[in-house]
């Protein structure tokens, strides 16, 4: 049974870390995606040709996408906004106990952001309410991609806790020289 267990906990795994991963890849498509339409719509501009109406709206959403599908896994791989001066001035000890409170904040943080989020999307779409610019989207969407990407931010935090894995080790690739 304990083996039955094991398997299923690291097909669960394995099922979360493509879904971190697609959502990051996701996130390179629509960057992508939003400098093709860009320089399209730039190019017929320049030639004097009618341009998309929707080109401005749609990279307003695609930057939302963009930031909330990469984050979950710019947290895993530490590459987020860290205060490194605590590295060079505080001792190890304090340096954990710093990390440990710096994470709970952020899962704090996180969550809040993504219960209000998640609020504000089942409220816009029991209003029925949509976000009118040249085209026309439900705005729960807007606010649903917010609370997802701010649950997997807390996933991934909550994971260094439950590893015990401390924010300053990095790989060897990635420290820096003295």
């Amino acid at each position: 049974m304990a083996h039955g267990k094991q398997t299923g906990m690291a097909v669960l795994s394995r099922g979360y870390d493509a879904l971190i991963y697609g959502m990051a890849i996701l996130a390179g498509v629509v960057i992508v995606g939003t400098f093709v339409a860009i320089v399209f719509d730039v190019t017929l501009r320049n030639l004097g040709l009618p341009t998309p109406a929707a080109t401005s709206t749609l990279t307003e959403y695609a930057m939302l996408i963009a930031t909330m599908g990469a984050a979950p896994l710019l947290v895993r791989e530490r590459c987020h906004v860290w205060v490194g001066v605590l590295e060079a001035v505080a001792s190890k000890r304090c340096q954990r106990l710093l990390g440990i409170v710096a994470i709970v904040l952020s899962i704090a943080v996180c969550g809040i952001m993504a219960w209000y989020a998640a609020v504000m999307a089942l409220d816009a779409a029991a209003r029925g309410e949509v976000d009118i610019r040249s085209i026309i989207l439900p705005r729960w969407f807007l606010y649903a991609v917010l609370a997802v990407g701010f649950v997997f931010c807390a996933t991934e935090l909550l994971r260094f806790l439950v590893r015990r894995e401390d924010m300053y080790d990095r790989p060897v690739t990635e420290q820096v020289a003295p």
